[in-house]
């Protein structure tokens, strides 16, 4: 699944820092990278083939995996920061949990922002998040 992200690689490492996320072989930057440094230029050359006409910013990209799911990430294509998931047509992804309360007792210690408090769907429980970007992020307790 491909997103952008405002910046790529400091996406990366929120998303290894508070879900644990492996990073996607092959994506990672040249030189390690902290939060103080995790902010890359977008590259200057558009290419192609592209979903949009005029080409797309494909430099720095980076990705974490979840299972056999990756999420691969581009850097924003535009000079204004992304808008948030929720209400749009991809409202958000959702990641399964074996420990609700433990995911949500460290995701709020680490400051994550908490979109939805817990909540039942079906026979479980979910809580929603909000990623580096602005991306809605459910996480579903699986027992």
């Amino acid at each position: 699944m491909h997103l952008f992200q405002d910046d790529a690689f400091c996406a990366q490492l929120w998303y290894q820092k508070h879900l644990n996320a492996p990073v996607f072989a092959g994506r990672t930057s040249r030189t390690p990278l902290t939060e103080a440094t995790c902010k890359v230029e977008r590259g200057p050359e558009r290419s192609w083939p592209a979903l949009e006409r005029q080409g797309m910013f494909r430099s720095p990209s980076a990705a974490v995996v979840f299972g056999d799911v990756a999420l691969p990430w581009y850097m924003r294509q535009g000079d204004r920061p992304l808008a948030g998931t929720r209400g749009h047509l991809y409202d958000h992804i959702a990641l399964s949990v074996g420990d609700l309360d433990g995911w949500i007792a460290k995701l709020r210690g680490e400051g994550v922002t908490f979109l939805d408090e817990p909540y039942a769907l079906g026979d479980t429980r979910a809580v929603m998040i909000e990623g580096p970007s602005r991306e809605a992020l459910e996480l579903v307790e699986v027992r």
